[in-house]
């Protein structure tokens, strides 16, 4: 190799070399400026960056992420964060709150503004068929499941309805049965943990206390304290009547027996 071919080597090498270490120290310099944004926040702070990071995703966002986005590296303290955005947007003057779905967290409005809320979306909301919903129903209390026992509970084909199901995001296949031809076995998503307004499926009311529940539905207290307030009202207006009523109950039989006298 000549001189000349030595001297372009060691020029491109140093070059890349220059490079390299400016990249580097780039990198250096991003990660510690990281690190100390992340160190000037306080707890007030980081509550609310948690908050932007939970409203700017949309979607549900897992515990992980929102460690690896907000850079809180200790699980008990992004916990207790939670905890605490949850317990402040529990109060009755906010219309929205935090939800957690299989421990995943995403902000919801609350269910009772949902009929104003309704009046911000064109045309009806899709709802499930009475079918669909029985064997929804049957797959969540019942997962894992395969279609063949979900039709022998509901006597029908259920080939559509858990099509529908599985368009909508409601159902999976978890799995295959090890029997013949390995039938798929059915189980619910996160999806309908976050629609059912469910944290875990530990959530879902028991056979029991549905059983119970249709047995003897019962009358809400307020709707008996009402009814019993109604009747009591009654009585008092029958018992204590007006003087101008009274006088006017008094007079009429005299009147009666004048004009009977002429």
């Amino acid at each position: 190799m000549s001189n000349e071919e030595q001297m372009e080597t060691s020029v491109e090498e140093e070059s890349l070399e220059g490079q390299s270490v400016q990249v580097s120290s780039e990198a250096e310099d991003e990660q510690v400026e990281q690190e100390v944004e992340h160190e000037e926040l306080d707890e007030v702070a980081k509550s609310a960056l948690i908050e932007a990071v939970i409203l700017a995703h949309g979607e549900p966002i897992g515990f992980s992420r929102l460690k690896e986005v907000s850079g809180i590296e200790k699980d008990a303290e992004l916990k207790d964060i939670l905890e605490s955005i949850q317990m402040k947007f529990e109060l009755e003057d906010s219309g929205i709150e935090l939800k957690s779905f299989s421990g995943k967290y995403q902000f919801r409005t609350k269910g009772r503004f949902s009929t104003f809320l309704q009046k911000l979306k064109s045309g009806r909301p899709r709802r499930l068929s009475p079918p669909a919903l029985e064997t929804l129903a049957i797959i969540a209390y019942r997962q894992p499941i395969v279609k063949s026992d979900v039709e022998k509970i509901r006597g029908v084909d259920a080939t559509p309805t858990i099509k529908t199901l599985l368009e909508r995001g409601l159902v999976r296949i978890v799995g295959h049965q090890a029997t013949v031809g390995q039938p798929a076995l059915y189980g619910t998503t996160d999806k309908f943990l976050s629609v059912f307004g469910l944290s875990s499926l530990s959530e879902l009311p028991t056979l029991r206390e549905l059983r119970e529940l249709d047995e003897d539905p019962g009358e809400p207290e307020e709707e008996l304290e009402a009814q019993e307030a109604e009747a009591h009202l009654e009585e008092t207006q029958v018992e204590q009547k007006s003087p101008e009523a009274s006088e006017a109950q008094e007079e009429e039989p005299q009147e009666q027996l004048q004009a009977a006298n002429s």
